[in-house]
C-alpha cells in the first residue's frame, strides 16, 4: 500500500494491514500505549533533517517574522516527539515473543 500522508501510514500499521516506515514523531504515541512495535530495528538511520526558515537579513527582519520564529523554536523544542534519542527506541523494539 502506498499512501502519502504518514498520519495514513501509521494508522494502517495500527490496524494491522502492515509495517510503514515513518517518522518517530508520528509514531511514538502508538509505541508507547505498545500498539506499534519497532521492527528491523538494526536497519534504523536516524538521518539528519532539519527545517529551514528563510527570511530577509536580521537587521531587516519584521517583528512579525521573529515573533513567529521564536514562537516555531520554542514550540519545536519542547515538543518531546521531535527529540526522541536513538536508544530510547530500543525500549520498543519487537521481539520474538511479542506476536
Amino acid at each position: 500500500m502506498t499512501l502519502s500522508a504518514p498520519e495514513a501510514l501509521v494508522q494502517a500499521a495500527v490496524a494491522g494491514i502492515g509495517i510503514a516506515q515513518i517518522g518517530i514523531h508520528h509514531a511514538l504515541q502508538y509505541l508507547e500505549s505498545g500498539q506499534l512495535k519497532a521492527v528491523l530495528f538494526d536497519q534504523y538511520d536516524p538521518g539528519s533533517y532539519e527545517m529551514v526558515i528563510q527570511y530577509p537579513h536580521r537587521t531587516l527582519i519584521a517583528p512579525r517574522v521573529k515573533v513567529t520564529v521564536d514562537y516555531l523554536l520554542s514550540a519545536f523544542a519542547c515538543e518531546k516527539s521531535l527529540h526522541v534519542p536513538e536508544a530510547k527506541l530500543a525500549e520498543y523494539q519487537f521481539e520474538q515473543g511479542d506476536a
